[in-house]
């Protein structure tokens, strides 16, 4: 067995072009723990509303269109949920750094810790200002409940069994 850990440096090559703020997992971290603060009452908040708020954050069209399909109660189509592996992640990642915590019925609310981020976050007026701006605006019109008969509805078109 060789038991040689190292024999030669490690070379670290720059890259050309930053990691956009949007793909780097604290910016993910920091969007669930705003949607976890402001768009999820005392019950908590499921994965799967997580991935659906998340992914209609992206483009001011996104936003619109789930702001219009919850003011009408009606989802359409294009407000198919869409799952981001690094929203699973960054879900991962502050459970690990205890800043949200899964409740018995499998919802995820802001441990103390998490709470303070999200004051620390709303303390800067120009950081994740396009957010913060759509989930005051969404606040708690989208329910989990909405969400499980949008999941029902689509299951029994798709013919798709649980």
């Amino acid at each position: 067995m060789d038991t040689r850990i190292i024999e030669s440096d490690i070379i670290f090559n720059a890259k050309v072009d930053a990691v956009p703020f949007n793909y780097r997992i604290s910016y993910k971290v920091s969007l669930i723990i705003l949607i976890i603060g402001k768009c999820c009452g005392r019950k908590g908040c499921s994965a799967i509303k997580l991935q659906m708020i998340s992914s209609s954050a992206t483009t001011s069209k996104k936003r619109r269109e789930l702001l219009d399909s919850v003011q009408l109660s009606f989802f359409a189509e294009s407000t198919l949920v869409r799952f981001d592996p690094a929203i699973s992640r960054a879900i991962n990642f502050a459970l690990a750094d205890k800043l949200i915590y899964r409740q018995g019925n499998g919802l995820f609310r802001l441990t103390t810790i998490g709470k303070e981020l999200l004051t620390s976050i709303y303390s800067d007026a120009n950081l994740m200002f396009i957010e913060k701006q759509f989930f005051s605006e969404l606040s708690n019109k989208l329910t989990e409940e909405m969400i499980e008969n949008f999941s029902w509805n689509w299951r029994a078109e798709q013919n798709v069994e649980n």
